[in-house]
């Protein structure tokens, strides 16, 4: 009796992937059908809304077959429980889904930003979903199977998987052709395969051989014009999760700018789009030379940038970093990481705030002699713990959330958080504001602002950002920028200041920086770019 009982409990890996596949259907991918049944009215399309989940759950298990050919099938079943556990956690939570281009901006997160990221919540699903049916996949025994065997099997299974999709789809030919067509989105959803696949993807495009490393040049030459003896004093603030629809300059509700408000000399535009929605692509697309559309991300740190061709014009440039790095941009300039505390004076228990980086400036401009650019790449409002990027005397608007974990929070608080650190970035352009107004004997001053990416705040169930650029809301890809000219700068503020509303997009910073220098390149296309910036008639090259 004890063997025969012991025996209904030993399982084909086969049967053991169907049943972790019906697991993950049922508990990882609850976002996706909340996103199908959004376009999809359950009364109506209730067989094509079955169709799909027949349709996923043999994806996933084909998915999980061809893993089993090169790993044990305990392990993959163990992988797919975990992964589907973690993802399913922000989509559900943050409505995040996971790509190829979030998988390289959670690569290149560091210890500090990942830990924010951590609670309770993450813990207990992941361990009741992923990691608890994982350990009990172990005490399951599985029947032996000769090595042949268990690959024809395998087959046999993926097979299977294959003919069940297609039968499930046959019906609903025209449906599916409607949902590839202009639902495509839906796909970033599906759980743990989309992830999967998009983790394989990167891996193979980041690959040995798959980049060409050579250095590639993209401007021959580079010069301040003769005649231009002034110069020029530029600081360039990266903002960081900056939306700019809420910054007080732009019409917001709340006076989140109430520093630079005061400064007639601010000129915010408001229509500028970022060219991606994670610090990972964003950052190396806003100083490339190429446009959006030409921006390859695995060639960045092999392509010249804007950067690289101020020093070649004999800039001194310098990047002060307080968030992750520069991702590349400043891989061959002077580089200095804040969120240090040996190197940053103003750090505390929540961290190492940006206006430790002006420290020191004073001392560094001293030293040059001739054009300076200083970059500063801020923490800014990086979430989703925004209450530790502004000290308690900028907490003007409470109750604002205390927690890392957003779902603790109402929607008030947590945009009253998000706002203080908007308002403590005023507070930070404005001390850099100051900082170069008292070099306006010596240079030419500008400062611009630019957001990398915005930030979703719960609207339509989404928060943080890094969705992918087709289906990423409005929050995440417009963003705030600001320049402020001092009184000895070349450029026209009235004159800029009547194209506040024209759209723009980060194509456009790269070749703004070079006209703030006044570069003169070789490149016909960047130089023809370069009009956005109208200078003082007196002062522009000749």
């Amino acid at each position: 009796m004890s063997i025969h009982m012991k025996s209904r409990f030993i399982l084909s890996p086969s049967l053991l992937l169907w049943g972790v596949s019906v697991f993950l259907l049922a508990t990882a991918n609850i976002s996706f059908f909340k996103q199908t049944i959004a376009v999809y009215d359950v009364d109506q399309f209730l067989p094509f809304l079955i169709s799909q989940a027949i349709v996923l759950l043999s994806a996933i298990m084909l998915f999980a077959t061809i893993f089993s050919f090169f790993l044990p099938v305990r392990l993959v079943a163990a992988l797919f429980l975990i992964t589907g556990a973690v993802v399913g956690y922000f989509s559900d939570n943050l409505g995040i889904a996971i790509d190829k281009e979030m998988i390289r901006n959670i690569l290149s997160t560091d210890a500090g930003e990942a830990g924010d990221l951590l609670n309770w919540s993450l813990a207990l699903r992941v361990g009741l979903l992923g990691v608890l049916p994982a350990l009990l996949l172990f005490l399951i025994p599985l029947k032996p199977v000769p090595l042949l065997a268990r690959e024809r099997r395998l087959a046999g299974a993926a097979i299977a998987a294959l003919l069940l999709a297609v039968i499930s789809m046959a019906p609903f030919g025209t449906s599916y052709a409607s949902l590839f067509r202009e639902h495509k989105p839906l796909r970033y959803f599906t759980n743990p395969t989309h992830p999967i696949y998009s983790a394989i993807k990167l891996a193979i495009d980041s690959g040995a051989g798959a980049v060409d490393t050579t250095f590639r040049t993209r401007v021959a030459s580079a010069n301040v014009p003769p005649e231009d003896a002034e110069h020029e004093l530029v600081i360039v603030v990266v903002g960081e999760t900056a939306r700019a629809d809420h910054f007080g300059l732009n019409g917001y509700a709340r006076q989140t700018t109430p520093k630079l408000a005061q400064r007639k000399e601010i000129i915010s535009f408001s229509d500028m789009r970022s060219c991606g929605t994670s610090t990972a692509v964003s950052l190396p697309c806003m100083f490339s030379l190429d446009n959006r559309s030409d921006f390859a991300i695995d060639q960045a740190d092999f392509t010249e940038n804007t950067l690289d061709v101020l020093v070649k014009a004999g800039v001194s440039v310098l990047w002060r970093d307080n968030n992750t790095g520069s991702q590349g941009v400043a891989n061959r300039v002077r580089y200095e990481y804040f969120q240090d505390p040996d190197k940053n004076r103003r750090c505390d228990e929540e961290g190492c705030r940006d206006i430790g980086m002006l420290d020191g400036l004073e001392d560094y401009v001293a030293q040059q002699d001739g054009d300076i650019l200083i970059v500063l790449h801020q923490m800014g409002s990086h979430g989703p713990a925004y209450f530790k990027r502004y000290p308690d005397d900028h907490a003007a608007f409470t109750p604002d959330c205390q927690s890392k974990e957003l779902g603790t929070c109402s929607e008030a608080e947590i945009i009253n958080a998000y706002d203080n650190s908007i308002l403590y970035t005023d507070s930070f352009l404005d001390a850099a504001i100051t900082f170069l107004e008292g070099k306006q004997g010596r240079y030419e001053t500008s400062l611009i602002y630019l957001s990398d990416h915005g930030e979703s705040l719960g609207e339509m169930g989404v928060y943080l950002h890094g969705m992918p650029y087709l289906v990423a809301p409005t929050a995440q890809t417009h963003v705030p920028f600001i320049i402020w000219a001092g009184e000895t700068s070349d450029i026209d503020r009235e004159r800029l200041r009547a194209r506040l509303d024209e759209p723009m997009t980060h194509d456009d910073f790269s070749k703004l920086l070079l006209e703030a220098f006044e570069i003169i390149v070789d490149d016909q296309q960047i130089a023809s770019d370069m009009q956005l910036l109208p200078m003082k008639p007196e002062d522009r090259p000749h």
